[in-house]
């Protein structure tokens, strides 16, 4: 049902015989940069040292970057009610797109909510997913992409299991009297392999020491006063 060529340092994604060459496959997130971002100029003006955009901004940037992108399988016609409390919805796919899930998974009376009355459902995914065995998996809403329609929820997977189980995605949807289809190969979700071993797992607070204080306001100086730049050219890391 499944194959694999699976290779060491690389991440696979897997569907059955029957969606191949027919659902969307997930991609790198770099190859999917928002028009209007691609659209802005990198500074205000013309010449001289002008106000910079956020083009220049590499943290942004990378954060577009980083990961891959797993699509919406097929598209799926959302009809709601004035306040969003009310969604059906439909597709013509041969497997399920959407489920739902009931008010009491994430909600209580002395604790209600704050996405309520909106309620939760799931877009069903029909992509495994294969890494090698230190790496866990982050799912997120994608980054920096705004998505006025709906949001995806948040969650970290543990190998094996998402090699073995398709991971689907809760999210709500916040567009109130509306009726329209979601095509296929919306972005859902963007997810980041992590070794989940190597996350830092104490912190701790203190004042900087002088000699941190003065190289915060050495790299200050150099970036007002004799590079622009610095971060971007020097101190960046090409992913």
């Amino acid at each position: 049902m499944f194959k694999s060529v699976f290779k060491a340092k690389e991440i696979e994604f897997l569907c059955a015989e029957e969606d191949w060459g027919i659902i969307p496959a997930p991609f790198a997130a770099k190859k999917d940069i928002p028009d209007w971002f691609k659209a802005l100029p990198p500074k205000l003006g013309n010449q001289g040292f002008n106000t910079s955009t956020i083009k220049r901004c590499m943290p942004f940037l990378d954060a577009l970057c980083v990961g891959y992108i797993i699509p919406l399988a097929a598209d799926v016609h959302f009809q709601t009610n004035e306040d969003a409390s009310g969604v059906s919805f439909e597709w013509k796919f041969h497997k399920p797109m959407v489920e739902t899930h009931t008010f009491e998974q994430i909600s209580t009376e002395k604790a209600p909510n704050p996405l309520l009355p909106k309620p939760p459902m799931k877009f069903l995914n029909y992509w495994m997913i294969k890494t090698p065995p230190n790496y866990s998996l982050l799912f997120i809403p994608p980054l920096n992409r705004v998505e006025p329609r709906f949001t995806c929820f948040s969650g970290f997977v543990d190998h094996p299991y998402y090699e073995q189980e398709y991971i689907n995605f809760p999210f709500v949807w916040h567009k109130e009297n509306s009726s329209e289809i979601l095509p296929a190969g919306t972005p859902l979700v963007q997810v980041i392999p992590i070794k989940k071993d190597e996350l830092l797992p104490k912190s701790r607070s203190r004042k900087m020491t002088p000699e941190e204080i003065a190289n915060t306001e050495l790299l200050r100086a150099r970036r007002s006063l004799v590079h622009q730049s610095i971060y971007k050219d020097n101190l960046h890391r090409r992913k």
